[in-house]
């Protein structure tokens, strides 16, 4: 369906806001879930609500996400979410390392005791807009298995790296999970009983699947094979061992129905300006751009991102949301006693 991006805003905001979010945090989320939208990627969006509406009222996230300090340096810092919303201590998190950075050229932010965070382009696109390179990563609930292997272990564990694009050019953000696909648009294509493709997933036997619900049991294809795996691994080591965050299997889904999620987040930032003054890495992204496109057919070959741009260009304040997530976002406004409503704008 296709829903105004006016209509996703007001509505998200409305319902974090009955549920206790204050309005610093809902303006995070909310501007999170419109990223999401605008970069074609419903299933990070306004669908969740129902998922955080649950967790918040059972006591299993908290409405209001405060940072607690385990650790502070000029270069890196050590947060505790305190299980609040994995899109606020996120941004929070790359605001301050943006910070130190501007000063000391680099920083590296930890962050434990937190959840799902959504699309991961919206924070490392921070950095990419302070003229700074930015990288984030997020372990996962259980989702893929190591190579050999049938039981998942690590998650999909989402990456992003972003930095400036050329002259009067967006943003490059490399925005990738380290499966075929986002587990998201499994459990999407679950709600809406549809097929998905043979190569995203395998059954708790380790046979390919195409019924999103035999994959949701069993286990994510990981890209690259063994390379996917072990970038897993990687993540997971990263962003939740390090931190003192869940890992090794333990990070609890963000539906879980009676455990707190404990996924732990990595972010790195670097300031170009300590290594080149900024218009000339501008001007050299403008040569690595044309040399890219000079590759082949340049309307055919896009930098990481550009799809996200175009979209976001063309989509005329105009979002995809599904027609389950419309049922289930009409009967919580009405659950919570909301007049808002989602509804078609054709």
């Amino acid at each position: 369906m296709k829903v105004s991006i006016e209509t996703i805003k007001n509505t998200s905001d409305e319902i974090l806001k009955k549920v206790g979010v204050p309005e610093d945090d809902r303006n995070i989320i909310v501007n999170s879930i419109i990223y999401a939208h605008l970069a074609n990627k419903s299933t990070h969006g306004i669908g969740r609500l129902p998922i955080y509406v649950r967790k918040i009222k059972e006591g299993l996230m908290s409405a209001k996400t405060n940072l607690t300090v385990i650790k502070d340096t000029p270069v890196l810092s050590h947060f505790d979410a305190q299980n609040g919303f994995g899109q606020v201590a996120a941004f929070k998190g790359m605001k301050i390392a943006i910070e130190k950075a501007k000063v000391y050229g680099t920083a590296v932010v930890g962050i434990k005791g937190s959840n799902n965070f959504g699309t991961a382009g919206f924070f490392a696109e921070l950095a990419a807009k302070n003229n700074m390179i930015g990288i984030i990563c997020s372990n996962a609930s259980p989702a893929i298995a190591p190579t050999g292997g049938y039981k998942p272990i690590f998650g999909t564990n989402p990456i992003s790296i972003g930095f400036p694009g050329g002259n009067n050019k967006p943003p490059v953000i490399l925005d990738m999970a380290t499966s075929n696909a986002a587990r998201g648009k499994i459990r999407l294509a679950a709600v809406n009983g549809e097929k998905i493709p043979d190569d995203w997933a395998l059954d708790k036997n380790g046979m390919p699947t195409s019924d999103p619900l035999e994959a949701l049991k069993g286990s994510m294809i990981p890209i690259g094979g063994y390379k996917g795996y072990g970038l897993s691994l990687a993540i997971d080591v990263l962003a939740g061992l390090l931190t003192c965050s869940s890992f090794g299997g333990d990070v609890k889904s963000l539906n879980h129905s009676d455990s707190l999620s404990r996924n732990g987040h990595l972010i790195i930032v670097i300031n170009i300006s300590f290594f080149q003054d900024v218009p000339t890495f501008i001007n050299k992204m403008d040569y690595l751009t044309e040399n890219i496109k000079a590759c082949g057919d340049e309307q055919m070959i896009f930098l990481p991102g550009e799809k996200k741009y175009n979209f976001q260009l063309n989509s005329k304040g105009i979002g995809d949301v599904s027609d389950k997530q419309v049922e289930n976002i009409n009967s919580l406004t009405k659950q919570l006693g909301l007049n808002c409503t989602i509804f078609s704008t054709l």
